[in-house]
């Protein structure tokens, strides 16, 4: 499966070909389950299918193999997690605010994710994995959900000075940063009003002019 791809359709409005029956759902759901209790690399067919409550060839014939299953997963969450997003933002038109509750509801989503915050603190180098995996798919589907809003606001003639591409990527790349390396000194975000506070006070200035 070419996730990129995958995910790009999906994004796009297309069909993601991820099922979503009840028997899918429940798959995915104990794929979830096992990443955040064992770790994704610990996860195996035979234990998802155990949670699950259903046998192996189920798992195999609805997804195939391990890493089919956890693609799946991957584009289930992360396109929960990007309506999540696209949820906060209806109805600001204001470029600051969309940047200000974007980036607050993008690090409260990915805190509130049982498998990033597992992988984040206990192995970190998997969710590098996973960001570099399929020529960095998940990185560039950030970068383009970031990009997508700056064209929207310039369709609208606003704010026409920014490179929609290069603020999507420094987007993308600084939203992993902080998912892997938690701050809490100089910049803490660990709150949601800490969040709008660094965007307001910093990413607004660097990033919109």
């Amino acid at each position: 499966m070419d996730l990129g791809a995958v995910l790009g359709r999906a994004f796009g409005g297309g069909a993601s070909g991820v099922p979503d029956d009840a028997t899918a759902t429940k798959i995915l759901d104990a794929t979830v389950g096992a990443c955040a209790a064992q770790g994704i690399g610990a996860v195996t067919i035979d234990g998802v299918a155990r949670r699950a409550g259903v046998n192996r060839v189920t798992v195999y014939r609805r997804f195939g193999d391990r890493d089919a299953l956890l693609q799946a997963m991957t584009l289930r969450e992360a396109e929960q997690m990007a309506q999540g997003i696209m949820a906060v933002l209806e109805g600001l038109d204001d470029p600051v605010e969309q940047l200000v509750e974007g980036f607050a509801a993008a690090l409260r989503l990915a805190e509130a994710h049982p498998v990033i915050r597992r992988t984040a603190e206990h192995e970190p180098q998997d969710l590098i994995a996973a960001g570099l995996a399929d020529d960095a798919a998940l990185l560039r589907l950030g970068s383009a959900f970031a990009a997508a809003g700056v064209r929207r606001l310039q369709a609208d003639g606003r704010a026409t000075h920014l490179d929609a591409e290069a603020v999507g990527e420094t987007m993308a790349r600084l939203f992993a940063s902080f998912v892997l390396l938690p701050a809490e000194h100089a910049i803490d975000v660990r709150t949601q009003d800490g969040a709008r506070a660094y965007a307001r006070r910093t990413l607004v200035p660097l990033l919109l002019g």
